[in-house]
């Protein structure tokens, strides 16, 4: 029986002291201020995203049209096999000369040439097969 009312003792002992050291409720706002606080962090990722996208377009504003037109005729896989040069004239007119392996490969590299940012028109020179020289 002792150990009995024993243990009901250290039972109350120990809830005493875990209650005594539980944080105390939440304030009123304590909501709010997270809100505000997951607020400010989507603010500012938008922000830094903006600044990085601003810097990349300042990047290929620097790029000139002759490395823009490489860019996008080198990293596509239907020219990969294609020996290409590319001639800017007047910051504006791209002239394609090598050779390419097929019709539609030829007609891929002048379409890619022609959509990049600052290309006024494309001169085609490109010859369908092997023999071309770079």
């Amino acid at each position: 029986m002792t150990r009995l009312l024993l243990a009901g003792v250290a039972f109350c002992l120990l809830d005493a002291i875990a209650s005594a050291q539980a944080p105390p409720p939440a304030a009123p706002g304590t909501a709010a201020q997270i809100g505000e606080k997951i607020d400010r962090g989507i603010s500012q990722i938008g922000t830094e995203l903006s600044q990085g996208w601003a810097e990349i377009r300042k990047s290929v504003d620097k790029m000139g049209v002759q490395g823009r037109v490489y860019g996008r005729l080198h990293w596509d896989k239907a020219l990969q096999d294609a020996t290409l040069e590319i001639e800017v004239r007047d910051d504006q007119f791209v002239v394609l000369k090598g050779s390419v392996a097929s019709a539609a490969a030829k007609q891929k590299a002048v379409q890619l040439a022609g959509d990049t940012l600052g290309v006024k028109s494309v001169v085609d020179e490109l010859a369908i097969g092997r023999s071309a020289s770079r």
